[in-house]
């Protein structure tokens, strides 16, 4: 599984949420909005991925990065279920 922070410009962050939810690239398990200050969110989504498949992991980010409204994404954490 992992867990990216997504970086948008606030007049689109529901509309980011909606497309997120909806990559294929990646079986979604979760999405949080958390708050980091001054009225700014962060988007906080969950997928689970193979972890024996060449080149998921960047494959999933790249789909994510062409989403319109996002302006950066990191992966916060990976773990193995």
């Amino acid at each position: 599984m992992v867990v990216f922070k997504v970086f948008s410009d606030p007049e689109n962050i529901d509309s980011v949420s909606n497309a997120l939810k909806e990559v294929k690239e990646g079986a979604f398990r979760d999405l949080k909005r958390e708050p980091i200050g001054f009225g700014i969110e962060i988007i906080k989504v969950g997928y689970v991925i193979p972890d024996k498949t060449d080149g998921a992991l960047p494959k999933l980010e790249e789909t994510i990065k062409k989403i319109p409204g996002i302006n950066q994404v990191e992966v916060d954490m990976m773990t193995l279920i």
